[in-house]
């Protein structure tokens, strides 16, 4: 009798071990259903966003080109006939088409931080991850006017625009002022260079890649003494109006500094500024390198021409001239 309840006690402790296990089973099988849901879910979500947001930058970006296109003048319209709206009116008044601007601008303006904030810099600086992480939140704060000035741009020519634009500057200028008390005077000399230097370092390592594509390197030695010209050279320069400091603008003479004649006159001067670089680089390039250097440092001209038009174009503040 005690053997027969001990095997039926084993029994039923294995039975219910078997059906506890299978009722395990089946929860997490519908765990794992509603997670596999889930995630479907959110990737449908996470496309219909990118669809959107990839719909709305191909529109975008056909409304710039129907911008750049010639326009009839004034004279051509009918008696009476009112002026037909800028194509770049109804774009900003479109409150999604807006949001997805002003994220593609954040997006840039996080990226341009991280490049700012990079290891390099920390660790010349000998920051600890949490002084990395404070310098990089003063940093973004920072920068983050100059998304605010930029969307103003792209969607006011009214008496509102200098305000604005004052008070981004105003922004600028007193996170400047937070990171020089947190850095203290040394250490922000140093991060200042890196930072004002940030766009000749991206068009260095633009040109790296075009170099590995001839099957030619740079020692870092001459990669430095480039990076060291190409700054050098800007800074000495002197830019009627100098776009790549916008924040340093006469915020109440912009109409001015953004018609189409200043912008073209910068296209002009970056190129005369382009040609000293190229001819500072041959002092040190070889032949062959200095040859590729200069073509390279041509074709990103070229190629930054377009971006700087079709960005212009959907300016309505240089259009009031």
């Amino acid at each position: 009798m005690t053997r027969l309840i001990i095997i039926l006690a084993s029994i039923a402790v294995v039975s219910g071990l078997l059906y506890f296990r299978a009722q395990q089973r089946k929860q997490l099988n519908r765990l794992q259903a509603a997670e596999a849901a889930a995630r479907e879910a959110a990737g449908h979500a996470a496309s219909a966003d990118e669809r959107s947001d990839k719909f709305k930058r191909e529109m975008l970006k056909l409304q710039a080109e129907e911008l750049m296109r010639p326009r009839a003048t004034a004279s051509s319209n009918s008696p009476g006939e009112s002026k037909p709206e800028h194509p770049a009116a109804k774009l900003f008044r479109d409150p999604e088409m807006r949001a997805t601007m002003r994220r593609e601008h954040l997006s840039g303006m996080n990226q341009r931080v991280r490049s700012i904030v990079d290891s390099n810099l920390t660790a010349s600086l000998n920051l600890t991850p949490e002084q990395t992480a404070a310098l990089e939140e003063l940093v973004r704060k920072k920068h983050t006017p100059s998304v605010d000035f930029l969307m103003a741009l792209m969607s006011s020519d009214g008496d509102e625009l200098p305000g604005i634009a004052r008070a981004a500057q105003r922004e600028w200028g007193l996170a400047d002022v937070e990171i020089r008390s947190f850095l203290g005077e040394e250490a922000y000399a140093t991060y200042k260079n890196y930072e004002d230097s940030l766009t000749e370092r991206e068009q260095l390592s633009r040109l790296r890649r075009d170099f590995e594509k001839t099957g030619l390197t740079l020692s870092p030695e001459l990669e430095a003494s480039l990076l060291q010209a190409m700054v050098e050279e800007r800074q000495n320069f002197r830019f009627t109006y100098n776009f790549h400091d916008q924040m340093n603008f006469d915020m109440d003479r912009l109409p001015e500094i953004y018609a189409e004649e200043n912008l073209n006159r910068f296209m002009d001067e970056t190129a005369q500024l382009n040609e000293r670089i190229i001819a500072r680089a041959q002092g040190f390039l070889g032949v062959q390198e200095a040859g590729e250097f200069a073509q390279a440092l041509r074709n990103q001209f070229e190629r930054s021409k377009v971006t700087i038009k079709m960005t212009a174009a959907l300016f309505p503040v240089g259009r009031r001239n």
